[in-house]
């Protein structure tokens, strides 16, 4: 019996390879189906993979698509390919998808086209509206009502799918398989007055005062500090239509493409701070114990993450919150999290290994 990953961006894969090398390790035989959202960037994550798999590349694509027409190209040539074309390798195979993506709805056309046993891993997550996070709300709804194995971590997630009355067997493990993926980081400590920044969420992007605001921050901090901001596609071109691109050079931010997995977080653990709004990146922060300003006005879909942390601090988008935590962000400051704690990825694989045996 083989074990299915259908993935293709870059958070998938970070939160998917330490399950895939801990099935490796158990000699269970991994195909992993590529769509290659992130083309570019998951193709050196790839080698994070420890051992023999069988690799699959679904989607043609080869760089990390960056704005709304290569989106909606790739999504409608990916489902036309599920459409007319089968797949009898995961034909009664299990099937692991991840998050609320455009990867994760893709990976469960494909699982169900083909009569795949559907596993929806990090399930649960709030949906605070269908608008309000759309189309990751959506996503999340439908793959959890479609999945026949589904697993959630901690009581908010749980709640939740109690709630939408899922079908499947829901697997609770004790916390995210991110845990893993920061653990086997090299972490080096060294002097920096660096504040890095990542911003992604479509809220936000497509939001001009709110990027605004973002920027004016980031002009103010640069006066003190050095600003790095890693910036997807989608982002960097929305700074460009908004013409907010030129101000960010003038004032000395500088802005890099995304960096490998090791060297971002060797950034944000020696940085003065963090800004981002991105769930993993805040995850991370969390682990790492750096004071992270999370620029959104709620969490409700990272309850359980903001409930046990002292670290993070939501912006409100308020410039009296901002600049209240800029004066003081060396009081949020944690210990590194890591320390003797259980394996996510170890307690998924046992408990599959025994469901498929």
């Amino acid at each position: 019996m083989s074990v299915n990953f259908i993935i293709g961006t870059k958070a998938q894969f970070i939160k998917c390879i330490p399950v895939i090398n801990e099935f490796i390790q158990k000699d269970i035989s991994i195909r992993l189906y590529d769509l290659k959202q992130h083309g570019k960037i998951t193709k050196a994550l790839r080698e994070k993979i420890l051992g023999k798999f069988e690799y699959i590349e679904y989607s043609k694509n080869i760089e990390d698509i960056g704005t709304y027409l290569e989106l909606i190209k790739w999504f409608v040539i990916t489902v036309i390919k599920i459409i007319f074309f089968t797949e009898k390798k995961i034909r009664s195979s299990y099937v692991f998808i991840h998050g609320d993506t455009l990867s994760t709805i893709l990976g469960m056309l494909l699982a169900k086209r083909n009569g795949s046993i559907l596993v929806l891993l990090e399930a649960g997550h709030s949906v605070p509206g269908i608008l309000k996070h759309f189309p990751e709300s959506v996503i999340r709804y439908i793959c959890a009502k479609k999945a026949d194995y589904l697993i959630a971590t901690g009581e908010s997630q749980l709640d939740q799918l109690k709630k939408w009355h899922v079908k499947g067997k829901i697997v609770e493990i004790s916390r995210n398989t991110i845990y893993d993926s920061v653990s086997r980081i090299s972490l080096q400590m060294k002097s920096s007055n660096d504040i890095i920044v990542s911003i992604h969420r479509t809220e936000n992007i497509n939001n001009r005062k709110i990027m605004t605001l973002l920027v004016e921050t980031l002009c103010d901090l640069s006066k003190k500090f050095n600003v790095i901001w890693f910036l997807h596609k989608p982002t960097r071109n929305k700074l460009k239509s908004y013409n907010l691109i030129n101000k960010i050079n003038q004032n000395g931010i500088e802005t890099h493409e995304l960096q490998g997995y090791e060297i971002f977080i060797n950034k944000m653990y020696n940085s003065k701070f963090v800004i981002t709004d991105g769930g993993g990146v805040v995850e991370e922060c969390k682990i790492i114990g750096i004071p992270t300003l999370v620029w959104r006005n709620e969490h409700i879909d990272q309850n359980e993450i903001f409930q046990n942390s002292r670290n993070l601090v939501l912006s409100n988008y308020d410039i009296e919150e901002i600049n209240y935590f800029v004066a003081n962000y060396k009081d949020y400051g944690v210990n590194f999290e890591l320390e003797n704690i259980a394996s996510p990825s170890k307690e998924i694989v046992r408990e599959f290994v025994k469901i498929i045996n």
